[in-house]
């Protein structure tokens, strides 16, 4: 056997700012060791026994900026595609079925400096995972055939980044920020270069960078350290060393000038984005970056935020941040406003960022973004995916385990002054380049228990008739509280639709104690976050903060809920907003195709609404109506708080009644139980929508039930078995007809309703073809059910991401939370393996009959507006 180097690495600790609690901190030491096979290839492994879960990735260094001559054509993003198009050993549907059969969840991505391949799945399957990652790697066929076919569904996928507003102001501020460099192409490619690559010039570029001496494996999980190396070994230690000449990037000139680029788009919205050249990943000056748009663009406490949003009330959203490839980057400001207050919205942007180079960020700021930093690579390591991707991460940067901790080094020696001088050197007015996306703007131009956590789950009844349930897990400094109640979309009428989630806006401007920046800046200060939501069926409060600072959490929780002050002045603001996010909704062909049918499924009935309501209705909310609502809603028997993470039950239950005791009992909002029948019988039918879109959708969907009824499980079997890319759906209209660049199913559980919707997605010319196939296989479906191995790969599969789901506090506070305030009881949430596991061919084939005949359907297309004639 060739032998191997071997060096053993771990990230070393360093010390962390003090929480408010007085915790001391860090990031826990991430042990892995490292080996080069003789062909090059570089493995690292993680051994991780925390969760029986692994994940194979294998990081190939090459994207869209080493695609030579065809620079702009997506050459990178299109091998990504083929790769799962079958091997000379698979064909496309044995790698997603054999996938699925190990209980896998496979995927890929394409950047600028990367293309990966990953696994998730059960850490007894690790060599499998490895196997048939391997073969795509170093066996794609890149069949002409399988290319012409993916070509089409690469070209709906550009047109559906041409749908989307984000994207386009994104792919404009690149194109305006750079002119030598590749990093002003979009990683998808342009449309015209793209249409003339090859077969060859695929297969060339496979041939040139997916070699071992360019590539990497990275595992981390459940697995025996030496048998996982042992496995790469055998799967990829003859992969053939070749000759690679590193790819020779143009060196970007500095910019002198500011720069604009204009682009209009049929949208209710505009986006606006600044952006400056500024150094790569590499840099020393990247932390200083990275922490200047923290401050600037990330949370409610932030100076973009808090001044356009907030204040001046010119934006509805902001975002900062600062990216790029190794040897330079693009630091970038955003905002979504109003087409009236672009000027406004774009001018506010200049304002703040001069005066944080006037005054730089005050030492509060710098902590709570230092804290940050810390948290989130905490939160990181919470699933074996986010270890994995940090260790290849800090490996492609620096050939080091190390680069995250000497990242973080230089995030803690940071001071106000070095960040102020940072803003004064890159964001300078005469180097920005300004992008503007939105309607007519180039006319207004100017120049089962296992994997379950730790420790039981211990419930409480307050004597306000508040549950309480508690998860003890030490393993990470977390603590994740999600406090839940019953209100939304069954609570609302047609006049008052989107009061839930308006007054749970109102919640975050200010109480008795605290004014909104207070409320917004209390836990980010810390490293933490609030969320303060309401969705289709509750309201939901909660807060993920550090070991040491749950009592601050639950105490700004209690705050909002009990002495929220609602003031009157705010109402317009959140109705603005939330009336935005209506409007967004309505630029998503496949949203308002969802919306239609959900309209006419449950015509009658509450859910014909949705959580965000009408612009009518939220229009004409009143705080009188949101004081009410929550009064009715914000009471002890009608809520449950979910605590997960480092904690002790006895300790955090006094913090809950201390918080929370005193909150009225109250009793339950509504019967989570109850049935919402509305009409008889919802009358289907098939209705026809036109968008100003390039894409057609094709939505079927069907009433069925509850959240509570039977056989809503068997119903989300089905969706899994209908969902995956190694589904009859997808193999059969995407893969064997091209009919479609996605296709799939959705299974809608709701407290009382449901539905299940079938989605094709697709060029408008193959419309009427997807949609008569899709009905072919829905009817082939309540015919004859499930096949057996399908069956099976969709138990595996559920199982997977059941697993999955469980590697954060804040996803098991939420599903147990959840479980317990709709009536199921926690317990319902660990019966799940149980229940699916039992579901029979004949289960799912009645289910099927039951629900999805023909004469139930309701279907919904949305076609591209009709060209006027001249």
């Amino acid at each position: 056997m060739p032998t191997a180097r071997s060096r053993k690495t771990s990230s070393r600790n360093s010390p962390a700012p003090r929480s408010s609690g007085g915790a001391d901190l860090s990031v826990p030491a991430l042990k892995a060791e490292v080996r080069t096979l003789d062909n090059g290839l570089d493995v690292i492994v993680r051994k991780d026994p925390d969760h029986p879960l692994v994940s194979v990735q294998i990081w190939v260094k090459a994207g869209s900026l080493h695609e030579e001559k065809w620079t702009g054509a997506g050459l990178a993003h299109c091998v990504e595609h083929m790769l799962f198009k079958g091997t000379w050993k698979r064909t496309a549907s044995q790698i997603s079925q054999g996938i699925q059969e190990l209980g896998g969840y496979v995927n890929a991505y394409t950047t600028f400096n990367r293309t990966v391949y990953w696994i998730d799945g059960l850490a007894e399957h690790t060599e499998g995972y490895l196997e048939i990652l391997a073969d795509m790697v170093r066996n794609s066929k890149i069949d002409a055939g399988e290319l012409q076919k993916e070509q089409d569904v690469i070209r709906r996928e550009m047109a559906m980044d041409n749908d989307d507003a984000g994207s386009v102001v994104q792919h404009l501020v690149q194109s305006t920020a750079f002119r030598q460099h590749p990093l002003k192409h979009p990683i998808i490619g342009h449309r015209a270069v793209f249409d003339q690559v090859s077969r060859d010039d695929v297969a060339g570029f496979v041939s040139r960078h997916y070699v071992p001496n360019n590539c990497f494996v990275v595992i981390a999980g459940a697995v025996k350290t030496e048998e996982t190396f042992s496995a790469v070994q055998r799967l990829l230690g003859d992969w053939e060393r070749r000759p690679y000449e590193p790819i020779l990037l143009p060196q970007e000139a500095p910019q002198r000038g500011r720069r604009e680029g204009r682009k209009n788009f049929d949208t209710e919205l505009t986006r606006v984005a600044l952006g400056w050249q500024i150094p790569g990943e590499n840099h020393p000056d990247k932390a200083a970056l990275d922490v200047l748009a923290f401050l600037l663009g990330s949370g409610r406490s932030s100076r973009l935020y808090q001044e356009l949003r907030e204040k001046r009330s010119v934006a509805h959203w902001v975002w900062a941040g600062a990216w790029g490839a190794q040897e330079c980057g693009l630091f970038n400001a955003e905002a979504e406003c109003d087409p009236k207050d672009v000027e406004a919205c774009q001018k506010a942007m200049l304002e703040v960022i001069a005066t944080f180079q006037a005054k730089g960020p005050t030492a509060a700021e710098l902590a709570k973004a230092v804290r940050a930093t810390i948290g989130g690579q905490v939160r990181t390591l919470a699933s074996t995916k986010g270890q994995a991707a940090s260790l290849a991460g800090s490996w492609l940067a620096t050939g080091s385990l190390d680069h995250a901790q000497h990242y973080l080094a230089s995030i803690r020696a940071l001071t106000p002054t070095l960040v102020r001088d940072i803003a004064r050197q890159y964001l300078t007015p005469a180097s920005s380049s300004v992008a503007i996306v939105g309607p007519d703007v180039e006319a207004t131009s100017n120049s089962s228990s296992q994997g379950l956590t730790k420790g039981e789950l211990q419930r409480f009844v307050l004597p306000n008739g508040l549950t309480l349930l508690v998860g003890e897990n030490p393993r990470l400094p977390l603590v994740s509280i999600r406090t839940s109640f019953l209100a939304g979309v069954p609570a609302e009428t047609a006049t008052n639709g989107g009061a839930t989630q308006v007054s749970a806006a109102l919640l975050l401007k200010g109480t008795k104690t605290r004014k909104a920046a207070e409320i917004a800046a209390e836990l980010e200060n810390l490293g933490g976050s609030l969320q303060c939501t309401a969705d289709a069926h509750r309201y939901l409060i909660g807060a993920d903060v550090m070991r040491g600072d749950e009592a601050c959490g639950l105490n700004l929780i209690a705050d909002l809920i009990q002495n929220a002050t609602l003031p009157t002045a705010q109402l317009k603001d959140v109705q603005k907003r939330q009336i935005a996010s209506i409007q967004e909704e309505k630029e998503d062909p496949l949203t308002v195709a969802m919306r239609h049918a959900r309209k006419e499924i449950f015509a009658g009935t509450p859910f014909a609404r949705t959580a965000l309501g009408t612009e009518t209705s939220v229009k004409a909310l009143k705080v009188e109506t949101c004081r009410e609502m929550l009064s009715r809603s914000l009471v002890g028997g009608n809520g449950v708080v979910s605590i997960q993470g480092d904690v002790k039950a006895a300790a955090v239950r006094k913090l809950v009644e201390k918080a929370l005791g005193k909150l009225k009992k109250g009793s339950r909002h509504y019967d989570a139980r109850a049935e919402h029948t509305g009409k008889a019988t919802p009358q289907p039918g098939v209705h026809e929508l036109r968008m100003d879109k390039e894409q057609a959708i094709i939505v079927i969907g069907f009433r069925t039930v509850g959240l509570h009824h039977a056989d809503s499980q068997a119903l989300s079997l089905i969706d899994e078995a209908c969902s995956d890319m190694g589904s009859r759906l997808f193999n059969r209209i995407r893969e064997e007809l091209g009919l479609a660049y996605y296709v799939g199913a959705q299974h809608f559980s709701a407290l009382g309703a449901g539905a299940f919707y079938f989605y094709v997605g697709t060029s408008p010319e193959k419309a009427a073809l997807a949609q008569q196939e899709m009905l072919v296989q829905i009817a082939d479906l309540t015919q004859n059910g499930l096949a057996k191995d399908e069956i099976q790969r969709a138990k595996t599969t559920w199982k997977s991401g059941w697993l999955r789901a469980q590697q954060g506090n804040a996803s098991l506070a939420d599903a147990y939370g959840w479980s317990e305030l709709n009536g199921l009881g926690y317990e319902h949430f660990r019966q799940l393996p149980d229940r699916v596991a039992a579901l029979t061919d004949k289960d799912l084939r009645r289910v099927a009959k039951t629900y999805f005949a023909r004469a139930q359907a309701h279907i919904v297309t949305v076609m591209p507006e009709e060209k006027k004639s001249k």
